[in-house]
């Protein structure tokens, strides 16, 4: 998040402020830490906001750590010791965190923002490091990328070699599919929710109700996984329960669980914890667009729907295509809410891979978290290459 995010920050800024800088006398050292990173600073922050909000909603990682947080206290109090409100009131505690940090990142951004004077951009000029800068440049780059991928990876790749006799078999295949299917769904359901948003945005943006609609639909991404679980669950339950009181006491039928506890649910919970990954990628590719377009096409008759259909859609193939990547990923990695909101006797990789870690089982964990792993590299690499072809210098 933190990289990514400042990275393209730095990327993007104009080559004026800093040759200002450096024609006033300032060192390069002095040009970075007084332009450069004021300037990226809400791209920073943003990053930070979200870092601490993922800390907030983990949960496999602090339950296998045995470390007591907000979201093993909910899960604790719901499914150990049957008490729904209790867990509920938890998660309005753990609410108040996460719009706490909410309301910093977006303070901070507004009250932070920097403009472009020239639409003149150049190439970045490169420093070439040598002697003890250069080696101790590679190895603060090299460190995080050692020990927080390399090592993990590799370990996790030995134990699936060894493994893979036993665990990938007819139920792994299941496991990869049930993940797969349900993560396409999902991945399409929250594209084409995000596109009719982002459009209704753009064509009615002016309407109080429609901004205020889209920013709170925006929001989902920032409340933990299982605190949407239980705002998913607790009222579908309800609804369920409601439903099947009146056709027993009117018609002496029983319908059981036709919402709660079906992949509908499991997918609504996903649509609300990651439109807005979707949203904003889908909002940054309609924001390219020429509004003139729109209008050109309006005047020769074509309707919203045909506009989008035929011209915005074929134009965003690749903003498209990331989003639907972006969210594909997030949903074969989602945890908490596949926990508490999969139907009986559905699982996915995730299920599984903290299922045998928690049983002390990390080998036989390691072919699941290996896939993820895997499908998880891929927006990462196309996102990269993404923030280096923006740079506007590149292309002048």
């Amino acid at each position: 998040y933190v990289y990514l995010l400042a990275r393209a920050a730095f990327l993007d800024q104009s080559m004026c402020a800093l040759e200002t800088a450096r024609s006033l006398g300032l060192s390069t050292w002095a040009a970075f830490r007084r332009v450069a990173l004021p300037m990226a600073r809400p791209a920073i922050v943003t990053g930070v906001s979200l870092a601490l909000m993922e800390t907030l909603a983990d949960y496999g990682t602090v339950q296998y750590f045995g470390v007591n947080t907000f979201t093993t206290g909910i899960f604790r109090t719901w499914f150990g010791l049957g008490d729904s409100a209790a867990a509920a009131q938890l998660a309005a505690m753990l609410m108040l965190f996460v719009f706490a940090l909410v309301m910093l990142e977006r303070g901070s951004r507004r009250q932070a923002r920097f403009h472009h004077t020239s639409q003149r951009y150049q190439p970045l000029p490169r420093f070439e490091l040598t002697g003890m800068r250069a080696l101790a440049a590679c190895a603060v780059c090299a460190t995080p990328l050692l020990f927080g991928f390399l090592v993990p990876a590799g370990q996790l790749t030995s134990w699936a070699i060894q493994t893979a006799g036993h665990t990938v078999n007819a139920e792994f295949a299941i496991l990869a599919a049930n993940s797969i299917g349900l993560a396409a769904t999902a991945a399409v359901c929250v594209l084409l929710l995000a596109l009719v948003m982002a459009y209704g945005r753009r064509i009615r943006g002016a309407r109080p109700l429609v901004r205020f609609a889209v920013n709170l639909a925006g929001m989902g991404y920032a409340i933990p996984g299982v605190v949407v679980a239980i705002g998913v669950m607790i009222p579908l339950a309800s609804l369920d329960n409601a439903l099947d009181a009146w056709l027993r006491a009117t018609f002496g039928l029983s319908t059981g669980l036709l919402l709660s506890g079906t992949l509908f649910a499991l997918i609504f919970a996903y649509a609300v914890r990651v439109l807005a990954v979707s949203l904003h990628a889908v909002e940054a590719g309609l924001s390219k667009i020429n509004p003139a377009m729109d209008d050109a096409a309006r005047s020769l008759g074509r309707a919203p729907a045909a506009v989008l259909r035929e011209i915005h859609m074929p134009i965003m193939r690749g903003t498209l295509l990331s989003a639907l990547l972006l969210v594909f990923v997030d949903v074969m990695k989602e945890l908490p809410s596949t926990l508490v909101m999969r139907p009986f006797d559905f699982n996915t990789l995730a299920v599984r891979a903290f299922e045998l870690a928690s049983d002390e089982r990390l080998a036989d964990s390691a072919s699941a978290a290996l896939t993820i792993v895997l499908a998880g590299i891929v927006p990462v690499i196309l996102l990269s290459r993404s923030i280096t072809r923006a740079r506007a210098g590149d292309h002048a």
